[in-house]
């Protein structure tokens, strides 16, 4: 489509890119939750709420502001 992946062109955004990335942040914090990676061959061990959750740019901003609002203070994700 010759669009980019940030925008329709250089320089500009789409105009839902913030719910896109929060969308993003939303489904980044419930993937390991509901995940069944057990019984993958390639991955061993538990996967659940024991994670790190890597926020290394503003796409993924929200995401620390969603665990320490949203998710710890239900008791999910204390250890992340």
């Amino acid at each position: 489509t010759k669009e980019k992946i940030y925008g329709p062109d250089a320089g500009t955004d789409y105009e839902d890119s913030q719910l896109r990335f929060s969308l993003l942040c939303q489904a980044a914090l419930e993937a390991p939750r509901i995940l069944d990676l057990n019984n993958n061959p390639y991955f061993s061990g538990p996967y659940g709420e024991d994670v790190v959750l890597v926020c290394n740019d503003w796409h993924t901003g929200l995401l620390a502001c969603y665990l320490k609002s949203n998710y710890q203070p239900n008791g999910i994700y204390r250890t992340a």
